[in-house]
């Protein structure tokens, strides 16, 4: 049997111990946050706000089902025009409150793309009277599937839509044949 000898130096021995009782000490103690930030609303909202508040781009923001609520009650979205949210974690809960404002009948462009709205956020919206006049919806990657799809298909809540965008979600080919058929109108309709 071969013996080893290690030979450590004081200031090794130093680092040794030092990271050993760091280790113990629970890291809330030490001033870290591993919670999320709390998000002043107004300030993101006010700073996302282009062209004389005709554009609203959240897009990463994180803001969350909260943040829509949020966003729901101020009075930014009279003039916009446009709103960006895509990754910012939004579920069915927080599509349904988009669907449940005032009419916007401003707004031309939705982006909701990379959410997880599921079947009831993509009905939701499809069967909302607060987008009279929305000419594009983007719900790529949202986790809806054939019956939120298929929504969108059926409802007459959308009198101006032109450009649907599905992409990334799961979807039956029948559920796409189908949409090619009832949405034919649209000038673009992705599905892939």
């Amino acid at each position: 049997m071969m013996k080893v000898n290690y030979i450590l130096n004081k200031n090794q021995v130093c680092i040794f111990f030092v990271s050993f009782f760091l280790a113990l000490i629970p890291v809330n103690l030490l001033g870290f946050q591993l919670e999320k930030q709390i998000i002043d609303y107004d300030v993101v909202f006010k700073e996302s706000l282009k062209l004389g508040g005709k554009i609203l781009n959240l897009s990463g923001k994180k803001i969350g089902d909260k943040g829509i609520k949020h966003l729901v009650s101020s009075n930014l979205l009279k003039k916009v025009e446009k709103i960006d949210l895509r990754y910012n974690e939004i579920t069915a809960f927080g599509a349904g409150l988009l669907a449940k404002t005032p009419p916007l009948p401003k707004l031309k462009s939705l982006i909701l793309r990379h959410n997880i709205l599921g079947d009831a956020g993509a009905r939701a919206l499809a069967k909302s009277d607060s987008f009279p006049n929305l000419e594009e919806i983007q719900l790529g990657w949202t986790e809806t599937r054939d019956a939120g799809a298929l929504a969108f298909g059926r409802t007459g809540k959308l009198p101006n839509l032109k450009k649907l965008d599905l992409r990334g979600n799961f979807l039956a080919k029948e559920t796409k044949d189908e949409l090619k058929k009832s949405l034919s109108h649209l000038k673009t309709l992705k599905l892939f």
